[in-house]
């Protein structure tokens, strides 16, 4: 893009925010709002026009009035929808100096989630409530009122809400006052924020409730919810009060703000948004019953909400200067919140969690389309295009790396110095690399510079000759073509109880092996990277030796890296099968994930009676470990032994077509919903199962299930469901429903891309998307096109595959387009994959 195009996107400098006095006035039943706001600014230099942010909005009566009491009039308010602007023409030129710009406005509540929308629910006697709330990052406060709406424009904020009678009002700071008007509404006064970036705003108003507010460190925590649902909120409420404690011990900064309100909210985007003080979620990753919730339901709460209060400093009171940083501040929120989850939850093993989670942006990134962490941005499209697996996975993982090879105190200093630096004010990357280095000594920029400022990652081979192993690294890319790339790369390597941390630059290095015990490279996972052990001899003493000589996240590690292998072209599909029918005594959660992932791509690749030998091999596999753990959990057992057992069966049942398990599972399901305990991982797993067997009445108990479980959780479970069921009728039925009210627009696009990744049923999903996408833009989230769009990379089918690939190129998605095309680069390989591994695997289970 030219520096013309860049230009038409940022503001000029000439006018300069410093503190906003915002009044809105929503009317909820005419779903309109309208307001007025006083902003104090600097005008930096003689200007004849102010230019701001203004999208979807209509402004009046704009004055600009000096400190000295001169106003200068706004002759001419127009209006540039196409570069989201509003140019306010004065009547004489305003000089140098302090400056209050008056503004009226109003908007209607927008119909896809973002800026100032509409959240609803049904109270118990049937009525539709109406919630109005904000979601602005990236860019869309200004769709909500007129704004300098860029992330280094900082100003504080004074709120007021002029609500009906009755209604809670939330925003970020503590309410002040509440005062009646004269036509019968409440005016809520908020306290003044702290200086912030405008996308950070937010407040909510309607038929809601609050706890009573809990204590961290002095600072009041609630969350706010829909009535009745008051039940749900203890477990999620404890977890941000740790949490928020652990940051200000971990940052040795108190909590910026006066309070922290989290807010559950029946319609959202996104998963979570960090807004100073009034932390929005959607309803599933904050009210959760722990009695019935499985473990990963639990994490996902407990890390969202950690993610979010981790940006109160790395984000909120630091901020990035411009987009292009936005991955500092979500790599960073991603990282932390795992180490808060590492430090309230020790037994869930967290650090070999993330390890599957990375996997995605391993995936992504050895795509020729991958790009850099860091990259240029221009527009508001741009920007929306940075939330990806690359930015939070990739970018925690990058830090995780560094951490891990810096050591965590020094890290935990570094961080430390470069929130005292820059607290309050807006930074570049380089500013933390700096800061880690000044208290570290090492060449953390150098590193780092490398490994943000280029895509993709390497592949580490390991070679031998007279007694010292040789490590080489380039590249890998996913289509097995060769790349020069290198990175100064942080790796841990371990032989025995002996683990040394090298910094593997371009010429490579080698290591002495010392005695009989497996080289391991890469050790526990810390380097973001993969390893082939080109050695036959290291490789087959590591695969016998796996169980008893490396960690579970080194075995996760082993499995994943030989399922690459074979994507890559280095391996074969047969080989992996060999390997894995070695795990059979294998007791790790994410081991076993990483076994199934592979086995769910083989059985995809197989049809008629060789598929049914694969499963008689998967049942083989997989039959001995739930034999090991059994159907019942025992006192004592781990969230994540619990959580295997699921997987198990599920695999078993399922990828092995089990009728035994099959049959145990479909009583599990109706045992769970008629109200006896069953294990929630069992139940979790009984639903998939009882799905992908099920028929038309099973389908029916799931749609009423889906809007009347007594959880979000198990509301979510049996709605996902629906993609599961292989009969046309029902899948039809889910995919009419996904774009009608019977689904919430927030979960359509998610459950349309499921039913896409339906082994059975995925072309005739994708032709009812191809055919409604009109249909669906209208009623999804801008953002959200991309996940309807993200199952298509489950399609291998040629014919199938050639036509999405059409469709998109004609049907592009703007905010997300680099994200589609690794989708679609991602179908291709597997298109690919499909055409290599189905033929060998088909021979292998021949007969």
């Amino acid at each position: 893009m030219s520096e013309d195009s860049e230009a038409r996107y940022r503001l000029p400098r000439s006018v300069i925010p410093q503190h906003y006095s915002l009044t809105v006035e929503p009317d909820l039943e005419a779903a309109a709002f309208s307001g007025t706001q006083e902003v104090r600014v600097i005008v930096v230099e003689p200007v004849t026009e102010i230019v701001l942010n203004a999208l979807d909005l209509q402004m009046r009566d704009a004055s600009l009035t000096a400190a000295d009491g001169t106003v200068v009039e706004v002759a001419k308010i127009r209006m540039d929808p196409a570069a989201e602007r509003a140019h306010l023409e004065l009547q004489s030129a305003a000089g140098p100096g302090e400056w209050t710009l008056k503004v009226g406005f109003s908007g209607e509540f927008n119909r896809q989630l973002t800026g100032f929308y509409l959240s609803t629910y049904r109270d118990p006697s049937g009525v539709e409530r109406r919630i109005g709330t904000t979601h602005f990052e990236a860019t869309d406060a200004r769709r909500a009122f007129p704004c300098w709406d860029e992330p280094d424009l900082k100003a504080s904020w004074a709120i007021t809400l002029v609500v009906a009678e009755g209604l809670t009002a939330v925003s970020n700071g503590p309410e002040l006052t509440r005062e009646p008007t004269v036509d019968g509404r409440v005016r809520v006064t908020f306290a003044d924020t702290m200086i912030m970036s405008s996308y950070l705003v937010a407040y909510v108003v309607g038929p809601l409730e609050a706890t009573p507010p809990s204590d961290a460190h002095g600072t009041p925590v609630r969350i706010v919810h829909v009535p009745g649902k008051g039940g749900l909120t203890a477990y999620s409420l404890d977890a941000a009060v740790a949490a928020l404690n652990f940051f200000g011990d971990y940052y040795g900064i108190p909590y910026p703000e006066a309070k922290v309100d989290h807010i559950a909210l029946p319609d959202f985007a996104q998963g979570a948004m960090e807004n100073l003080g009034c932390i929005t979620y959607r309803e599933t990753y904050l009210l959760i019953d722990p009695e019935t919730a499985t473990q990963q339901e639990l994490l996902d709460a407990v890390e969202t909400v950690a993610h979010e209060l981790a940006h109160m400093w790395f984000g909120d009171l630091v901020t990035m200067r411009w987009w292009n940083g936005i991955w500092l501040n979500e790599a960073f929120a991603t990282f932390m919140s795992m180490l808060a989850v590492d430090h309230l939850h020790p037994e869930w093993e967290i650090w070999g969690l993330f390890a599957r989670q990375r996997v995605n942006a391993l995936e992504v990134d050895s795509l020729e389309s991958t790009r850099p962490i860091e990259y240029p941005v221009h527009s508001p499209d741009d920007a929306s295009g940075m939330f990806d697996t690359l930015t939070y996975t990739k970018g925690g993982a990058v830090l995780r790396m560094l951490q891990q090879y810096l050591g965590p105190d020094r890290f935990r200093d570094g961080i430390r110095r470069y929130l005292r630096t820059h607290a309050h004010a807006n930074t570049e990357t380089h500013d933390l690399w700096d800061a880690l280095e000044e208290e570290t000594g090492e060449p953390v920029r150098r590193i780092m510079d490398a490994w943000i400022f280029q895509g993709g990652y390497p592949q580490i081979t390991v070679t031998q000759a007279d007694g010292v192993a040789h490590l080489t690294q380039a590249r890998y890319r996913a289509d097995g073509l060769p790349s020069e790339t290198t990175w100064p790369l942080p790796l841990a390597v371990r032989q025995g109880n002996q683990v040394r941390w090298i910094l593997l630059e371009a010429e490579g290095a080698d290591v002495p092996l010392v005695g009989d015990a497996p080289l391991v490279v890469n050790a526990d996972g810390a380097s973001f990277a993969r390893v082939w052990y080109a050695d036959a001899e290291l490789r087959e003493r590591l695969a016998a030796t796996a169980l008893t000589e490396l960690s579970p996240i080194e075995r996760q590690g082993l499995v994943d890296d030989a399922w690459a292998a074979v994507v890559g072209g280095q391996g074969s599909a047969v080989q992996f099968i060999e390997l894995v029918q070695g795990f059979k005594d294998e007791t790790d959660l994410t081991v076993w994930q990483a076994i199934v992932t592979g086995l769910g791509w083989c059985d995809r690749f197989l049809e008629g009676a060789p598929r049914d030998r694969f499963r008689d091999a998967v049942r083989e596999l997989v039959r001995p470990a739930v034999d090991r753990l059994g159907w019942e959990p025992k006192d004592g057992e781990s969230d994540l032994t619990r959580t295997l057992r699921g997987t198990l069966v599920q695999t078993l049942a399922i990828t092995g077509d089990d009728p035994e398990a099959q049959a145990q599972a479909r009583e599990l399901e109706r045992e769970s919903r008629t109200g006896e305990h069953v294990d929630a991982a069992l139940a979790a797993a009984a639903v998939e199962i009882v799905a992908a067997t099920g028929g038309p009445d099973d389908y029916a108990v799931y749609r009423a299930l889906a809007k009347e479980a007594s959880t979000p959780q198990e509301q979510q479970r049996y709605q996902s469901a629906l993609a599961r069921f292989r009969d046309d009728a029902l899948m039809d039925q889910t995919l009419e429903a996904a774009l009608t009210d019977a689904v919430r627009p927030q979960d359509g696009p998610f459950l349309l891309t499921r039913s896409i990744t339906n082994r059975d049923q995925g072309a005739r999903v994708w032709r009812f998307v191809s055919e409604h996408w009109e249909q669906a833009k209208e009623r999804f989230a801008a953002s959200n096109m991309i996940y309807l769009a993200s199952g298509v990379r489950y399609v291998t089918d040629p014919d199938l595959a050639e036509e999405i690939q059409a469709f998109f190129a004609s049907n592009p998605i703007p905010q997300a387009a680099l994200t589609l095309r690794q989708i679609l680069e991602r179908q291709r390989i597997a298109v690919a994959l499909r055409a290599r591994a189905g033929a060998e695997l088909a021979e292998r289970f021949s007969g």
